[in-house]
């Protein structure tokens, strides 16, 4: 019986060429191509043109850029996130053009929000892996509609829940708010539609969802709903990013739960900001890592977490020593609240559900 691999990375911003890689990073380039299928989640607009749009913060890089793309070894790159965004309808076409160049499968963007989501169908050794993109982070205008192109968004709404009697006493206190978010109804039903629909075509099913906090350890009200309607839609593997750190592992039914793989290439700390964007930067982690599952009969077989870290050029080497110890024992910690349990084995973090 075959078993394949299949590896899932995290959020990719890149500003320099990645061509002639050094060798620290080639070993975990080494990693992604070593895999049956890679996929991860590309953030930087490549585009020499487009217009920025109305947002907190809008970053890009050189279109030539994505000329060294295909060195890191992904298969499939998903583009819905709210930076990919950053210059309009132009940029994202230019950079989903300069990835396909490549030959990488570019997901999460389309003329109607259907083609947009996906799926992407790949298959390997005879089974049939389905993926499909969602973004949680959908700023104005970007989201793909009906009628309208864009990113393929899951819409959240917020709510603000107020402590009238700490109010009374402690009135300006910000703890007096506590913000409430949960996925709109619509946005649910047409998410897990699709995802039942790809699962009665395929073996195997990802999805892949830009999500959650920029940092920190702490998930949204709405994140891990959120995974369990996935899941109980069909969903075999949720492949969360977006938090510029490293989040906990769960499962649901047996299904794995990846809330976040860190950053696996963050250059845009290199761009022109404002101070207190700096400062948020300067606050993301560099650590993360890349998650290896080995799939044998259609089933999820091991889980092996290969840590990263960034080197001074924020590209990836593989972690060792004291590095490793605190990313495995941030992993392990933020995941036995949500049924996992991870041990070391061979320099790797092997991951599995809590009986």
């Amino acid at each position: 019986m075959t078993t394949i691999g299949i590896i899932l990375g995290g959020d990719i911003l890149p500003v320099r060429s990645l061509a002639s890689p050094p060798a620290s990073a080639e070993r975990v380039y080494e990693l992604i191509r070593s895999a049956d299928l890679a996929l991860g989640n590309f953030e930087m607009p490549l585009t020499d043109r487009g217009t920025p749009v109305q947002k907190l913060l809008n970053i890009r890089a050189p279109a030539s850029i994505a000329l060294g793309v295909p060195v890191l070894g992904f298969d499939v790159l998903t583009i819905a996130n709210n930076h990919a965004v950053d210059c309009g309808w132009e940029g994202l076409v230019d950079t989903r053009e300069g990835l396909q160049a490549g030959g990488i499968a570019v997901i999460g963007i389309g003329e109607t929000r259907d083609l947009a989501a996906g799926p992407l169908v790949r298959e390997v050794a005879g089974l049939r892996i389905g993926i499909v993109a969602f973004s949680c982070l959908t700023p104005p205008g970007t989201s793909a509609g009906p009628d309208r192109p864009g990113i393929s968004p899951i819409h959240i709404v917020t709510a603000y829940e107020v402590d009238p009697w700490y109010q009374m006493e402690e009135p300006g206190d910000p703890s007096v708010v506590r913000v409430r978010t949960a996925v709109r109804p619509d946005d649910l039903d047409w998410a897990g539609g699709l995802v039942s629909r790809t699962k009665a075509e395929c073996d195997l099913v990802i999805v892949t969802i830009h999500w959650g906090f920029g940092s920190g350890e702490t998930l949204a009200d709405y994140q891990m709903p959120l995974a369990r309607a996935l899941v109980e839609a069909g969903a075999d593997v949720v492949h969360g990013h977006h938090p510029h750190a490293i989040h906990g592992i769960g499962f649901h039914r047996g299904k794995p739960i990846f809330f976040s793989a860190g950053t696996f290439i963050g250059q845009q700390v290199f761009l022109d900001a404002s101070p207190q964007v700096k400062d948020l930067w300067a606050a993301m982690s560099a650590d993360g890592y890349v998650a290896m599952l080995s799939i044998n009969a259609q089933a999820i077989a091991e889980i092996r977490l290969h840590p990263t870290t960034l080197d001074d050029n924020r590209l990836p080497i593989l972690a060792e020593g004291p590095a490793a110890e605190r990313i495995g024992e941030r992993i392990a910690r933020l995941s036995a609240p949500l049924g996992a349990t991870v041990s070391l084995s061979n320099g790797v973090f092997l991951v599995r559900a809590i009986d």
